[in-house]
């Protein structure tokens, strides 16, 4: 087989898809903080650390294959269903002095980044395990 019609592996797929997500859940996060979050102490921290989080691990995924991509997907689930929780508390309470007053578009895309990415490593997770090396 040439290196033309080697066809991606299942698992390779998923971890491209995961890439994008967490780009998205990073650029989302970035573009609150920008937006008016930054005024916010604590949370514009959060925000921003979510941000550039996300970037590095989109990055270091992309370079990664086998068990350190299995184990870079393993650390965004765990940053992502973080960042799920933060906002779950948020809109239903206070977190840091910050309540989310409103289910705006940004807060839904934020969210259904956040689940679908959770839901990609996941599957990415699964699949790389039982897949040949």
């Amino acid at each position: 087989m040439t290196p033309h019609t080697a066809k991606l592996r299942r698992s390779d797929r998923l971890r491209f898809l995961a890439i994008a997500l967490l780009l998205c859940e990073g650029g989302v996060h970035l573009q609150q903080y920008e937006s008016f979050l930054h005024l916010v102490p604590t949370i514009n921290t959060l925000f921003l650390l979510n941000a550039v989080s996300a970037a590095l691990l989109a990055l270091a995924l992309a370079a990664s294959r086998d068990h350190v991509a299995i184990l870079l997907a393993l650390v965004a689930i765990g940053m992502t269903v973080v960042a799920l929780v933060s906002l779950a508390i948020a809109r239903e309470s206070v977190l840091f002095n910050y309540s989310e007053p409103t289910l705006r578009f940004p807060v839904l895309f934020a969210a259904l980044a956040e689940l679908a990415t959770v839901l990609v490593c996941s599957r990415f997770v699964a699949v790389r395990i039982r897949e040949p090396a």
